[in-house]
Parts: C-alpha cells; sequence; structure tokens
C-alpha cells in the first residue's frame, strides 16, 4: 500500500474536511412523514428518523401556557439503522429513554380540540374536515437553545383533503421547521398577491363576512406600511392563514400567532360586517408586525415586554395613520392599559413579567409594555423636535439583530438601545427594570395631554406641544381628507 508524504496527507486531510462539510450542510436534521387517514383524522401518524443513533426522544410538553402536550403521544416505537425494535421507558409523558442507540421512529398524535378555545391558534389540531398542523409540537425535538432546524417532511391527506401555503407535492422542505404551520382539509382555497419584492401567501377555510379581496388588500397595505418602519423586508416569502375555531366560540372571538414567517388567525366573525372587517385590520397590524420582531431577529430570552408591548403600541398608531381609528381611540386604550397596570397588587418590572407571562401574568405585560413604549415615543419626540420616534428604535434594533448576525439574549439587546437614548432613563429604571407605579403626567404634558375622564388633550396648547401631537397623529384626519 502506498503511502502518502507530509504535504500530500495535509491536502487530503482538507479535502475530506470539506467533503465532511457540504455532505452535512446538504443534509437534514429531521426527515418525517405526517400521515392523516379519512377514517380518523384527529389522530395522526408520524413516522421518520434522525441522522446519528440516539438513547433520547422528547416532545414539547407545553407551549404558550397550554400544558399536557406529552400526553397526547401514543403507539410509539423506535429502531435501530438495522430496522430492529428498541425497547424504551418514559418516567413523564413525552419523554422517552431507549434500552440502545436508535435512528427510526413512529408514534400517532391525537388531535383532537382542546377545550380551550384559546388553544387554536397556538396548538395542532384536527376537526371534521379541517385543522392546522403546527410542526413545533408535531416533530421530536432536535437541537437546542431554539435554534432552527431543517427538514424534509412529507403530509399526506386523505382524497379530496389539500394543504396550504407554499409546498411541493405535498413535501415541506424547510430550513426551520418547528416555524412550519400547515392548514389541512377541504374548502380550502388560496391566493398570492405581492407587496414590493415579498409574495404573501393567503389562505382561506370557511366563509367571512368580508371578503377574500378584501383580506388580501388589508395584508398588502399592513406589510407595506411595516416594511417603511423597519426599512426592510421580513422576508420574500410571507404565509398568512385564517380559519375558524374548531370549539364552539361566540362572536368577535379570536386567536393569532406568528411563527416564522406564518402568521396564523383563528377567529370568529363580528356581529356585522363593518366590525367584521376592523378587527381583521387589529388582528393583520399586530401579529404581521412579529414578523420582523421578534420572528426576525437572532435573540432569545424572555423579552416579551419589548416585542408585545411596542407591538401594540406601534399597531394603534398605524391604525390612527391609516384613518382606521380615531386619535381619541388611542387615547382610550392607552387609558385602559394605564388602568390595568395601577390595579396590579403583586406589581412586577416588565422584565420579571414577561419571564411570567404564561403563568398569569399575559395581561400585565401587553398592558405596561405598550404604555412604556407610549412613553418612550413621547420622550423621544419631545428631545428630538421630532426628528426621532419609537419607530427609529424599532429599525435600529432590527437592523441590528436581524437574522443571521450572533445570536444574544434580547432583554440585553433591547436595553443598549434604549439606554443610548439618555431621556428614556427614567423609563427604563422605573418601569422596565423596576414595578414602579406610571408617574406619566410630567411626559403626558409634553404631549398636551391630561388626565380628565381619561386621557384628552389640553384645551390650550403651545407651539411644541401641538407638534408632538401632531406626530402622535392628532390632525392625521384632516391630513388624509385633503
Amino acid at each position: 500500500m502506498s503511502t502518502l508524504s507530509r504535504p500530500s496527507y495535509l491536502i487530503f486531510a482538507v479535502a475530506v474536511q470539506i467533503l465532511h462539510f457540504f455532505t452535512n450542510a446538504a443534509a437534514q436534521d429531521i426527515e418525517a412523514k405526517i400521515e392523516i387517514r379519512a377514517e380518523n383524522p384527529s389522530i395522526v401518524s408520524v413516522s421518520g428518523r434522525f441522522l446519528d443513533s440516539r438513547r433520547n426522544l422528547s416532545f414539547p410538553r407545553s407551549y404558550a401556557g397550554f400544558s399536557g402536550l406529552g400526553e397526547r403521544i401514543g403507539n410509539l416505537s423506535v429502531r435501530n439503522a438495522s430496522d430492529e425494535g428498541v425497547g424504551f421507558q418514559s418516567a413523564v409523558p413525552g419523554e422517552y429513554v431507549s434500552d440502545a442507540g436508535f435512528t427510526k421512529w413512529n408514534y400517532s398524535v391525537d388531535l383532537s380540540p382542546r377545550k380551550e378555545a384559546s388553544s387554536a391558534a397556538h396548538v395542532s389540531w384536527i376537526s371534521n374536515d379541517v385543522g392546522l398542523l403546527m410542526l413545533g409540537d408535531l416533530l421530536p425535538i432536535v437541537g437546542q437553545n431554539g435554534q432552527p432546524i431543517s427538514g424534509k417532511i412529507t403530509v399526506n391527506l386523505p382524497v379530496g383533503w389539500h394543504y396550504l401555503g407554499s409546498r411541493i407535492d405535498g413535501v415541506i422542505d424547510t430550513k426551520d421547521a418547528y416555524a412550519e404551520v400547515v392548514p389541512v382539509g377541504k374548502g380550502l382555497r388560496a391566493r398570492t398577491v405581492r407587496s414590493g419584492d415579498t409574495a404573501i401567501r393567503i389562505g382561506f377555510a370557511d366563509k367571512w363576512l368580508f371578503t377574500d379581496e378584501e383580506f388580501e388588500d388589508m395584508c398588502r397595505e399592513i406589510y407595506s406600511s411595516l416594511r417603511q418602519t423597519f426599512a426592510a423586508d421580513a422576508h420574500n416569502d410571507v404565509v398568512v392563514n385564517i380559519l375558524k375555531f374548531p370549539q364552539q366560540v361566540g362572536t368577535g372571538q379570536w386567536q393569532a400567532e406568528t411563527r416564522g414567517r406564518n402568521v396564523t388567525l383563528i377567529s370568529s366573525d363580528m356581529p356585522f360586517r363593518t366590525q367584521s372587517l376592523q378587527r381583521l385590520h387589529e388582528q393583520l397590524r399586530h401579529e404581521m408586525f412579529h414578523l420582523w420582531i421578534p420572528h426576525g431577529v437572532n435573540l432569545s430570552g424572555n423579552y416579551d415586554w419589548f416585542y408585545e408591548g411596542f407591538a401594540l403600541y406601534a399597531s394603534l398608531k398605524m391604525a390612527v395613520a391609516m384613518n382606521r381609528i380615531r386619535f381619541e381611540d388611542l387615547l382610550d386604550t392607552l387609558s385602559r392599559a394605564q388602568a390595568i397596570d395601577a390595579h396590579q397588587t403583586n406589581r412586577l418590572s416588565l422584565i420579571d413579567a414577561s419571564g411570567k407571562r404564561w403563568n398569569g401574568a399575559d395581561t400585565y405585560v401587553y398592558a405596561r409594555g405598550m404604555v412604556t413604549a407610549f412613553l418612550c415615543d413621547v420622550l423621544l419626540l419631545h428631545n428630538s423636535k421630532g426628528k426621532r420616534s419609537v419607530n427609529d428604535i424599532l429599525r435600529e434594533f432590527y437592523e441590528k439583530h436581524r437574522l443571521p448576525n450572533s445570536r444574544m439574549d434580547g432583554n440585553t439587546a433591547v436595553l443598549s438601545i434604549l439606554q443610548s437614548n439618555k431621556e428614556l432613563g427614567p423609563v427604563i429604571d422605573n418601569y422596565i427594570k423596576a414595578s414602579g407605579r406610571f408617574a406619566w403626567e410630567p411626559a403626558l404634558s409634553l404631549a398636551g395631554l391630561e388626565i380628565k375622564n381619561g386621557l384628552s388633550v389640553m384645551p390650550k396648547l403651545n407651539g411644541r406641544q401641538k407638534d408632538l401631537l401632531d406626530a402622535l397623529g392628532y390632525n392625521n384626519w384632516r391630513k388624509l381628507s385633503k
């Protein structure tokens, strides 16, 4: 057998490493098949394999405050690379340890709708002839720290069923498997509209008081406005799906979630068409914001106060700018949010509340976060004489931490940008880092506002106050009428 000289050996070793890199880069982290059968669509069969041998198989046990997800798993079997069965044990539902290494697995998932209607936008379900597959709670856990994993997922459906979204022949080939959301069922319909360079793929189930065309126009309008806010597209391809609840609910109920590039709305109509359109616009403004933050940035940790509270406030300002609500409606919403915060007995800082969001602090995070965003906006506008606002904070935050920038803690990232604006120091110290009650009268005065039967505009205003109110949208209806 011939031998290699040292220079030749080094070249050979480097070549092997390069070949190994490209082989692994082309491979998927997970391959799976999801099968729905006509005779019992709510019990879904899932099979697949890992690239390497493992001893543990884990599934999400809770999500967004909904527990018991591991208890949906049944009929589990695992096999090694030689296709031989391997024994396993389970201490808790959703957690399995095998007796030897395995690469292949097969199990069923019970996707019968949960009793809580509020779960419908967050957890997979199938009811009768329509359903929502959220791969994040259907597939085994691979990787760690919430990093995206690649996957090749095949979806097999009964005759007469279809799926929505940008899929090819029932195969989902994705770089972020856990963010994929797939509506399935009968009678689904889809449309695609464009906003600049972004294709917005829209999926519908059931009929609504508004038309498909009105939904399309809203998606395009809101995405375009948000692109201006962030000075960048969120994705080249965005998916927006709207379905009705699988549970019985009253009018005006809705839940929504954004995962990766997928926006999901689960809703019921309002009593009247105009109300349904107004509610739809509200849902889309908030959820499409999340395409940029938090799903377009590479951050970790619980900084929900920022991306939820600031999303609510940005949504309100956008609604005023688009003449969807009056300026008085914005003030009324802020006043009610401040009242929610004022009535809290177990007070928490925004950072601490975000860590307990799914344990009863959800409303508190939203309300306190929105008022905090408003105060930041007022102080930025006043100190810069209208040259800087919360939109500049959002744009800077997205540009600095958008994918593929390196991953870091979300709270650290937000505070770093806010603290670079000295006028925001008291807001950061008293409301974000600490649990102080809002002492917002001085900031309100800067904006020409006073507390009188809620928030209202002062009867007499100076020039600075008029300019700041104008920047907040006070006279927007006059501009639109012209």
